[in-house]
Formats: structure tokens, C-alpha cells, sequence
């Protein structure tokens, strides 16, 4: 990139954005509204998203030896790039080292976040490429379930995400969704019921995680319930990260099959999101006893 192009400041070239995005700073200072979906950014991570890896097209994924290092090893620039030139990328187009680098730090620096004395960094994989939870979601769904297939997850009316299997959503309309809710007279989950509805319905994925619901999730209690039908457990905890980051939330690690988050939430950071799977050096299975009838909600 050369200096000698003619590059201008935004209030030079399109000032009516600019005088938009400084109502919009005037609005944040000003203002509270308090929407669970938002958190604000500090000016560091809004520094690195107007940097000069905007103009990079990296389609792919870095090389998996790159994924599975330190960060030190990563900041050793020599290192990275001899290794880059000898063994060559994953990418569909060329000059993307070091957005390899940025991406590879970025996956490390989550499985460290969400690490665990049972499933340190080295046992994590993630994958930051989502720009949304809903497409973290909608990979994991495409990963794991097919079309026509049941899902089940908490109802949107009821606290639930979306991607949970909404009808407003393409989960919804794709496949067939078995909602569960909460227990009318204490406001809590019920995992026995969540437990009658996945052995009457036999869901493929069953998702524990919530847009809106207070207590804290038994996770355990949803290992149970997904190996008693042989289904895939995805902990979705977009609204929690950061604290579990924080210590003060039930980390799924180690127990979910599958993790995602957003990264724009509590993690106070971009719009982005985030999925982490812990390798499993052996499956465990567990019992629970049978449940009281309960009645699905099916969409």
C-alpha cells in the first residue's frame, strides 16, 4: 500500500457518515439503554477493526499447526513466516500470513479464556470466524442436524435465542423444533420435564443457553438428558461469556459437546463470535430417572 495514494479522512469524503457516527458517540455517552445484546467497546478494539486487515480477503483457515501453538510462538514473527513459506496455508488466496497470525492468536486466546484444570487450551478448539452468534449457530446446526431433523432448545417466549428454533427464524422453518420452557410456578427449568420431552421426541441437538432467563443452567443436567437420547449437547452462553471468563458463571467446557458465544456481549469486544469444541479423550455416558409427563411445545 502506498503512502502517494489518495487516501482522505472520512469527514473529507463522506461527511454526512461522519457527522452520523459522531451523533451516534453523542447518543452512547449520553444515553442508557440497556439491551443484552450490547455492550460498549473500548477504543482498542475499535482501533483494530478499522485497521489495514480490512482490505485482506481470507477465505479458508489457517494451517492447523498454526491453531494449536503458543501465543509467544505465534509473536515469533521469523518462526511463523519460515514455517508459512515451507509448508504453505489453507487459504484459497495468497496474503493472508499474518492474518493467519491474527486469527490463529485470536482461536488460541479463546481456548485459553474458557480453559479449565480438565480441558486446558490444548484440548480446545475454536473457531472466531462467525460474524454473529446466529451464524456460529446455524454452522453448528449445519455441522450437526440435518434438515427435517428435530432440535430442541428453550422458546423464544420464554427466554430462549432465535437460533433456538424460532419461527421467525430459518431454524424454525428448517427443522422441526421440540421448545421447552419453564415451570410456570417458580420461574425455574425443569429438567425432569426437559428430560420427558427429549426421550418422547429423540432430538439430535439439544441446546442449553439462553436469551433471557436469570438462574444459572445445570449443565450436567443437560449432559444427562443428551446422552440418555444420544444427542448433541451445544451450550450457547452469548449472554454469559464474560462471565464465565470472569469465573462466576458454570463454564459447559469439558461438558457441552460443542460451546458458542458472541463476543460483542459481555465480552465487551467486536461484533463477532466464537465456537469451541473440547476434544474428549473418552465419551461418558450417565443415567437419570425416569420424569413426570410434560407437554412440548412444537413449531
Amino acid at each position: 500500500m502506498s503512502d502517494a495514494l489518495p487516501f482522505f479522512s472520512l469527514l473529507e469524503t463522506d461527511p454526512q457518515t461522519a457527522a452520523l457516527i459522531a451523533a451516534e458517540e453523542r447518543r452512547q455517552r449520553e444515553k442508557i439503554i440497556l439491551i443484552p445484546s450490547e455492550s460498549l467497546t473500548a477504543e482498542p478494539v475499535r482501533e483494530a477493526l478499522g485497521s489495514v486487515f480490512s482490505s485482506v480477503y481470507a477465505e479458508g483457515y489457517p494451517r492447523k499447526a498454526m491453531m494449536r501453538i503458543s501465543g509467544d510462538r505465534l509473536a515469533d514473527l521469523d518462526e511463523q513466516l519460515a514455517s508459512y513459506r515451507r509448508y504453505a496455508d489453507r487459504r484459497f488466496y495468497k496474503g493472508a500470513e499474518f492474518a493467519d497470525l491474527v486469527e490463529s492468536l485470536a482461536a488460541r486466546r479463546a481456548s485459553e479464556a474458557f480453559a479449565t484444570d480438565a480441558f486446558p487450551a490444548d484440548r480446545i478448539r475454536a473457531n472466531v470466524q462467525p460474524l454473529s452468534g446466529a451464524a456460529a449457530n446455524l454452522a453448528l446446526y449445519d455441522a450437526f442436524v440435518s434438515p427435517g431433523e428435530t432440535v430442541m432448545g428453550m422458546a423464544l417466549t420464554e427466554g430462549g435465542h432465535l437460533t433456538h428454533g424460532s419461527e421467525f427464524n430459518i431454524t424454525g422453518k428448517r427443522y422441526r423444533i421440540v421448545s421447552y420452557s419453564v415451570d410456570p410456578k417458580t420461574g425455574k427449568l425443569d429438567y425432569d420435564c426437559i428430560r420427558q420431552l427429549a426421550e418422547e421426541h429423540r432430538p439430535k441437538l439439544i441446546i442449553g443457553g439462553f436469551t433471557s432467563y436469570p438462574w444459572q443452567p445445570d449443565w450436567e443436567a443437560f449432559r444427562e438428558i443428551a446422552d440418555a437420547v444420544d444427542a448433541v449437547l451445544l451450550a450457547d452462553v452469548a449472554h454469559t461469556a464474560g462471565l464465565i471468563v470472569g469465573g462466576v458463571y458454570p463454564n459447559p467446557i469439558g461438558i457441552a459437546d460443542v460451546v458458542s458465544f458472541t463476543t460483542h456481549k459481555t465480552l465487551c469486544g467486536p461484533r463477532g463470535a466464537v465456537s469451541c469444541r473440547p476434544i474428549r479423550r473418552s465419551p461418558s455416558r450417565s443415567t437419570r430417572p425416569s420424569s413426570p409427563d410434560c407437554r412440548a411445545a412444537l413449531m
